[in-house]
């Protein structure tokens, strides 16, 4: 099973009202407005790339911020003790 990348991770907060929420809403817009394929939706394979492609974006400090948080929550989801 291929592993689940930080966007599918995202998806599940489409629905919430909060800044996690609105991230997954931009997120899931960005990639409507400019599909990717499977090798664009993996490329963001750590936080440095992802928080790159943010600051490129001009994506306001509360967004980075929030992004930062939520990758460090879809990291914990990606640990098992065979991989610390």
């Amino acid at each position: 099973m291929a592993a689940r990348t930080f966007y599918r991770y995202m998806l599940q907060y489409l629905d919430e009202d909060s800044l996690r929420g609105d991230l997954a809403r931009d997120m899931q817009y960005e990639q409507e407005r400019s599909p990717w394929n499977d090798e664009d939706l993996n490329e963001y394979t750590s936080w440095e790339k992802f928080r790159n492609y943010l600051s490129f974006h001009r994506a306001c400090d509360e967004c980075i911020q929030t992004a930062k948080i939520c990758w460090q929550e879809y990291r914990k989801t990606r640990t098992t003790p065979d991989n610390r």
